[in-house]
């Protein structure tokens, strides 16, 4: 008989329980097999949701920011006048190493800005005519700079995906530089740099949230004159380099 009890009683347990998962689903599918309503507009629009997270998670937009790790190569030429006028100042080109990273920020969907810091080795050489001696072109005393940079952009950015693989962008504005040798430094060199700069990106997407890129930057600097001496009445630099790296949406 205490066996008929607790068989009873375990089948009622049973059976609320089931009757209790039962009443919490709710079994009503959005579509039926004989549901004549039309669902187009619904199905549009499911997709059209879909659609835009997915391009914001591939533009790097999907909570407004993105940020480009580079590293690259650079070359720098020096434009440098002579206050004498003696003779023309040669100069000589060198390369050096760049290093970046460049957080993109989208703000309310209306302005792209970019912003971070920019490692770059600015390397030249330049020649001084002695004035004691203005017939002699070869009479001169050569200045080797290697200043190392850290400059911080404001950059306003336009572009965006031109494939659902591949996106192209240029951005642009001013840069404050700090010069980070100023004691390794040619006597007179300031501890800034203002300039400006572009960089053209290309990004291929290797899924929702990482880029390869893949760019060339260009900077005008020396702003607010680079050098004043004696003998040197400015110096301006062009520098132009390419890079590679990564791109992490977030």
């Amino acid at each position: 008989m205490n066996k008929v009890i607790i068989a009873f009683t375990v089948f009622c347990i049973i059976l609320l329980s089931v009757q209790g998962i039962s009443a919490g689903v709710n079994f009503d599918p959005k579509l039926k097999l004989n549901d004549t309503k039309d669902h187009s507009a619904e199905i549009k629009q499911r997709d059209y949701e879909k659609a835009k997270l997915y391009h914001q998670k591939i533009t790097g937009e999907f909570f407004g920011a993105s940020v480009d790790f580079q590293i690259g190569y650079g070359s720098t030429s020096p434009n440098v006048t002579s206050r004498e006028n003696v003779k023309d100042i040669n100069t000589t080109n060198k390369g050096g190493f760049t290093l970046g990273a460049l957080v993109n920020l989208n703000l309310f969907g209306l302005l792209d800005l970019s912003t971070g810091l920019d490692f770059i080795n600015k390397k030249y050489e330049y020649g001084i005519p002695y004035v004691s001696n203005p017939q002699d072109p070869l009479d001169s005393a050569v200045n080797s700079i290697k200043n190392s940079y850290l400059n911080i952009p404001i950059n306003v950015n336009v572009g965006g995906m031109v494939s659902d693989k591949v996106g192209i962008s240029f951005s642009g504005g001013p840069y404050f530089g700090i010069l980070l040798n100023p004691a390794n430094a040619v006597s007179g060199f300031k501890d800034f740099d203002l300039g400006l700069n572009g960089i053209l990106t290309g990004n291929y997407l290797l899924n929702p949230f990482m880029s390869v890129i893949l760019g060339t930057k260009f900077q005008y600097g020396g702003l607010n004159n680079l050098l004043s001496t004696g003998s040197i009445e400015k110096v301006t630099t062009n520098s132009w380099g390419v890079f590679t790296g990564l791109r992490v949406g977030f």
